[in-house]
C-alpha cells in the first residue's frame, strides 16, 4: 500500500488523492568527497536550536575524501517562543547564531548556511520553502504561508553584524540523507525515528510530475512525510483500540496515524494505555488507584528504553522496572514485572515492525528505479532518539527489513548519520557553494 501511495504522491495530477505528500527537496546533488571549506548548518527541530560548524578539509590520508571536524551548541527554545509570532521565533534563531559566531570568531566571516526546518512546507527551488503547517508543540500565530527562507534572512538583517547567507533549506530527513552520503556514498534514504518519524530517499527526477527544468537521468531527494501514510485508513486492519486512545487525546487527532504508531512521541503512551486496560479487569496491579500511571502522558517513552533494557540483560533483575513503576505510584508483583516487560516489548517490536515495512517499499521502489542491477544493495543513513536510544530497536528494524526485502532483490544497510540533520544542511550549503564555484 505504501508503494501505491508513493506513487500516486509523485505524479501532480492524483497527489491530492494521499496524505503522504512526496515532496520534492531540489537536492540533486550530494557530497562528492571534494567539497571543502566552513559552512554553517541550523537545525529547528522540536524545542531545541542547534547551530553547527561544518570544517571541511583535505584527507590526513590523501584520499578524495574530505576530513570533516565539527563545532555545535544547542539553544533551548523558550516557552514564549513557541506560541509567539513567527519574527519572535526567527529573531531568536538569529539571535542565537550571533552568539555562535561570536564565541567561534566567524563575526567578520561570510560563510554559506543551510537551514533544517523540520515542519512540512512546499518548495520550488532549494532557497524557497512556503511554511504550511506548524507543528509539534509549536503553536505560532502566523507564519503559514510564508517563505521560512526570507524569514530567516530577514531576521538575521535585523540583527545587523552577520555576514552569513542561508543558500539552502531541507527537512530533517533529507539532511539525515545528504549526512549518510558524506559516510557512505551508496546512501540512497534517510530516516529520523525519534520524538517523530519520517524518511526520504533519491527519486528519480523523470518520475517527479512537479519538477520541471533537470536531466531526466537525474535524482533529486524526495521528502516522502510519511508521517502521514495512515491518515486516509491505510492502516485501518492494524488500528488497535489504545492506538484510537492516542489519537483522541494528542494535538491533532485524526492527523499522524503513521507516526504515532512508531515514534518517542506515542510509545509510552500506548504501554501505558494497555497497563491501565489490563488493571481495569484485574489481570495486573491489585489497586484501586494507579497514580501517575492512569494520567494521559504519566508514562515517558524513555521507561519503554529502560525496561527493556534491563529485560533483555538476561540477569533476572526487576530492579529498574520496579523502581519505575513506584515512581508513577504503582506497587508490582513479580507477576506484574513480567507482564509490563512483555508489553514494552511488544510495542517496541510493533514500532521497528511499521517501520521495517515502509523502509522496505522504499527499498522496492528505488530498486524499481534500477532495473538493471539484479542485487541492489542501498544504505539508509537514521538519526533520531528511539533508533539510538532503544536498546532493541535498531536489530528489529533491521532483521524485519531484511525479511521484506530478501526476495525483491534489494538488500538494506543501515548506518547511524550522527549530526545528520544539522551536518546536512551544511553540506547541502557545501554542494551549493561547490556548484556556484
Amino acid at each position: 500500500r505504501m508503494l501505491q501511495d508513493m506513487s500516486i504522491g509523485l505524479q501532480k495530477s492524483t497527489k491530492s488523492n494521499v496524505r503522504m505528500e512526496m515532496l520534492p527537496s531540489y537536492v540533486d546533488s550530494l557530497p562528492d568527497g571534494s567539497e571543502r571549506g566552513a559552512y554553517i548548518g541550523l537545525d529547528l527541530g522540536g524545542t531545541n536550536l542547534r547551530v553547527l560548524l561544518l570544517t571541511l578539509t583535505d584527507s590526513i590520508d590523501g584520499g578524495a575524501k574530505f576530513d570533516a571536524t565539527i563545532k555545535s551548541e544547542s539553544y533551548k527554545v523558550p516557552n514564549e517562543k513557541l506560541e509567539g509570532t513567527s519574527a519572535e521565533l526567527f529573531d531568536f534563531i538569529a539571535a542565537n547564531m550571533v552568539d555562535f559566531a561570536i564565541k567561534n570568531g566567524l563575526e567578520e566571516k561570510m560563510l554559506p548556511v543551510g537551514f533544517t526546518f523540520s515542519f512540512p512546507f512546499d518548495q520550488d527551488r532549494i532557497d524557497h520553502a512556503i511554511l504550511k503547517q506548524w507543528t509539534k508543540a509549536y503553536n505560532i500565530k502566523d507564519g503559514v504561508g510564508e517563505d521560512v527562507v526570507q524569514m530567516l534572512r530577514d531576521a538575521i538583517a535585523r540583527q545587523g553584524s552577520l555576514k552569513f547567507e542561508v543558500v539552502a533549506v531541507c527537512n530533517d530527513t533529507v539532511g539525515t540523507l545528504v549526512s549518510g552520503v558524506s559516510e557512505d556514498q551508496n546512501c540512497q534514504i534517510g530516516l529520523i525515528v525519534g520524538t517523530g518519524t519520517n524518511a526520504a530517499y533519491l527519486e528519480k527526477v523523470s518520475n517527479i510530475e512537479s519538477v520541471n527544468g533537470y536531466k531526466d537521468d537525474r535524482f533529486m531527494c524526495v521528502d516522502m512525510e510519511w508521517e502521514y501514510f495512515a491518515d486516509t485508513g491505510a492502516l485501518n486492519h492494524f488500528v488497535t483500540e489504545f492506538d484510537k486512545q492516542v489519537d483522541a487525546t494528542s494535538p491533532m487527532p485524526g492527523e499522524f496515524i503513521f507516526e504515532k504508531m512508531i515514534s518517542g512521541m506515542y510509545l509510552g503512551e500506548i504501554v501505558r494505555l494497555i497497563l491501565c486496560q489490563l488493571a481495569s479487569v484485574g489481570n495486573i496491579f491489585n489497586e484501586k488507584c494507579l497514580g501517575d500511571l492512569g494520567t494521559t502522558g504519566g508514562f515517558d517513552s524513555r521507561y519503554v528504553s529502560d525496561i527493556t533494557e534491563e529485560a533483555i540483560a538476561g540477569h533476572g533483575e526487576t530492579n529498574v522496572v520496579k523502581s519505575i513503576l513506584a515512581s508513577v505510584g504503582v506497587k508490582a508483583s513479580q507477576g506484574d514485572v513480567h507482564t509490563v516487560q512483555l508489553v514494552c516489548e511488544f510495542v517496541s517490536i510493533r514500532a521497528a515492525h511499521l517501520c521495517a515495512a515502509g523502509i522496505s517499499a522504499v527499498a522496492r521502489k528505488i530498486k524499481a528505479n534500477h532495473p538493471e542491477k539484479n542485487d541492489l544493495v542501498v544504505t539508509a543513513g537514521v538519526d533520531g532518539s528511539v533508533y539510538a536510544g532503544h536498546p532493541t530497536f535498531d536489530t528489529l528494524l533491521e532483521d524485519k527489513t531484511d525479511e521484506l526485502c530478501r526476495n525483491h532483490g534489494v538488500k538494506v544497510q543501515f548506518i547511524r548519520a550522527k549530526d545528520g540533520s544539522g551536518k546536512g544542511a551544511a553540506l547541502i550549503a557545501a554542494g551549493m557553494y561547490r556548484h556556484r564555484k
